[in-house]
């Protein structure tokens, strides 16, 4: 299981496989980000806001506001 972000609207959800890129709220296609594996471990990005649990730091890649994501270990 994986987590996923939508780069445009900061949609995020856990998969086991890269959700659809239909219809997002934005405008056309999600751009989803991998973020990583799901874990025990939760983090927050201090520029969106996202909390995640994820079993290493996600990816910093793609931060719906702008640039990229600063986690936060919680």
């Amino acid at each position: 299981m994986k987590n996923y972000q939508c780069s445009k609207c900061g949609t995020a959800l856990q998969s086991d496989k890269t959700p659809s890129a239909f219809n997002c709220p934005k405008g056309g296609h999600h751009q989803w980000t991998d973020l990583g594996e799901v874990g025990p471990n939760n983090y927050q990005c201090k520029k969106c806001g996202l909390l995640l649990k994820s079993k290493n730091t996600p990816s910093a890649f793609n931060c719906p506001s702008g640039g990229h994501h600063q986690w936060t270990k919680l």
